[in-house]
This record gives structure tokens, sequence and C-alpha cells, in this order.
């Protein structure tokens, strides 16, 4: 595991490396959001977007009443560290108009809502990153279908650096899950 307390550019520095983003939305015209995130990550000169999966439409998740969500991946070449890329991919949320917190009594408290953008940093390489604001691989992906089914198209032999299986067999492992649970 990677402490990046210490120093957290000293393993990733000016290197290029390839990183595995989520992007989702609820709220507003959907296709478009999701258009004008991708140009935004594409503006930055240390991001190189590679490939784009095909979007999926899906029904809300977690409590979230807003209507349907449009999700998908995102594959990118980045000379960015991973706690540069997760600060570029947060101001990307702010500059579309992503606001997720609210203020009681001076302490800021994320919830789920209507979403016009959510990016999310999946993989960074294969490495296993866990701090207070970033934890890489993202824990939930390989339990949600709106996830994994783009990450697939993408890169199906990737290697989970967890779980040591590419995400081509953890999808079969959360279908035959689904299948005993039905």
């Amino acid at each position: 595991m990677i402490n990046l307390h210490k120093n957290p550019v000293q393993n990733f520095h000016k290197k290029i490396n390839t990183a595995f983003l989520g992007i989702g939305t609820n709220k507003g015209n959907r296709e478009k959001n999701i258009d004008h995130a991708i140009k935004l990550l594409g503006f930055n000169k240390d991001i190189k977007i590679i490939k784009v999966s095909k979007l999926l439409k899906n029904p809300p998740q977690e409590g979230i009443k807003n209507g349907y969500f449009l999700n998908g991946a995102i594959k990118v070449r980045t000379s960015l560290d991973p706690i540069e890329l997760l600060n570029y991919c947060k101001k990307t949320e702010v500059r579309l108009g992503r606001r997720n917190k609210i203020k009681k009594n001076n302490h800021a408290k994320k919830i789920n809502k209507p979403r016009i953008i959510d990016l999310d940093l999946l993989f960074y390489e294969n490495k296993i990153i866990e701090t207070d604001e970033l934890q890489i691989p993202h824990l939930r992906l390989h339990k949600r279908y709106f996830v994994m089914i783009p990450l697939l198209e993408l890169e199906p032999e990737f290697i989970h650096p967890v779980f040591k299986k590419s995400l081509k067999k953890l999808y079969f492992e959360l279908l035959s899950k689904e299948k005993l649970y039905a």
C-alpha cells in the first residue's frame, strides 16, 4: 500500500500513468453534461483521453429520486499524480455546477442528491491507495453494474489490484451472485 501522506507526488510525479474514471449524471441534459465534463478533462494538458465507453441508462441509486442516471467510464493517460487528478475532477464537477455539500453548524456534510455530474477516480495504474480523501481502487466498483459494464468495454483484462482478478472475471462473479439471490 502506498502512503501518500508522506509525499503524495514522489511516486508518480511527471511519469505518464493510465487511470480510469467513472462518469455519471442524473440531472438536466445528461448527454450534454457528460460531453462538457469530457471536454473539460481534455482541455487539461496533463490529461489525454484515450477512450470513452458507451453510456448506460440506469435507475437511480442509493435513495436518489431524480430520474435515470447516465453512466460511463473514461480511460486517460496523465502526468498528474492521483491527488492532482482527483482534485481536477472535483474542480470539473464544480465548474459544471455540482453542489453536494450542505453546511450545518459550520461542518460540511456530503449528501446524496441529484448530480449534474459525478466524476470518480476508479483506478490509477495498479496502485492501491488509502487516504482520507482518496481510495483507489474505488471501494464498491466491483459491486456496481453501472461501473463494471463501461469498464469492461474499455479494458476487460485489466487486473483489479486488490482482488487480483480481471474486470471480466469480477463481472461474471457479480452476475453469478445476482443469480444466486434472484
